[in-house]
């Protein structure tokens, strides 16, 4: 072998070299970290419409801010704070054995879940059908300068079949509490099946 072809040669080595070491460099920044890979798959949507995710369909019919609450069951929920009461129609869409695992108010950095106090005259604690609608409340306990604080306008509510939804869809809906006037009391309906 010459010397000018074996030059040629390493010249070549070196470029295929530093088309790997970039192809590499794009691959690794490109890449989502195990975060990201891991992240529940958010399906944005917003109040009184349909949202539908891979088993679960929610419908957010209104949402009331009280100082106490009556369920359905004749339960009655008093609190330093205030109720969040979110009417809502929640179905799953594959699975019979579906409950709504995931029913949080995230108000800042902070999240709250329903409350099962009312027991079963809540959604949260009643099994989901395929393709029927169970309507009923949600209802959340909040401190009362958190609903009213400055975060409570960007509030969300996160909806989800599984009480871990890590790459499954998570419904995720405005809510603007600040706008929404305290009531001193609220009586709700016990949840019943069906259309609305």
């Amino acid at each position: 072998m010459s010397p000018v072809t074996s030059a040629w040669r390493h010249v070549g080595n070196g470029a295929a070299l530093l088309a790997i070491l970039a192809v590499a460099a794009i691959v690794l920044h490109t890449t989502p970290d195990r975060e990201l890979q891991q992240s529940p798959i958010a399906v944005r949507a917003t109040l009184a419409e349909p949202a539908s995710g891979r088993n679960i369909r929610a419908t957010v019919h209104s949402v009331a801010v009280t100082e106490s609450v009556t369920a359905g069951n004749g339960s009655a929920g008093s609190t330093p704070g205030v109720w969040v009461v979110v009417e809502s129609s929640v179905e799953a869409v594959v699975d019979d054995q579906a409950t709504l695992g995931t029913a949080v108010l995230r108000v800042g950095d902070t999240s709250f879940s329903a409350s099962t106090r009312p027991d079963y005259a809540t959604v949260v604690k009643r099994g989901l059908a395929t393709g029927i609608p169970l309507n009923g409340p949600l209802m959340f306990e909040l401190p009362a300068d958190i609903a009213s604080g400055k975060a409570a306008a960007d509030a969300t509510l996160e909806l989800a079949i599984n009480s871990d939804p890590r790459v499954d869809s998570l419904l995720v809906l405005p809510v603007d509490l600040a706008r929404l006037d305290v009531t001193t009391s609220l009586d709700v309906d016990y949840p019943e099946w069906g259309g609305r």
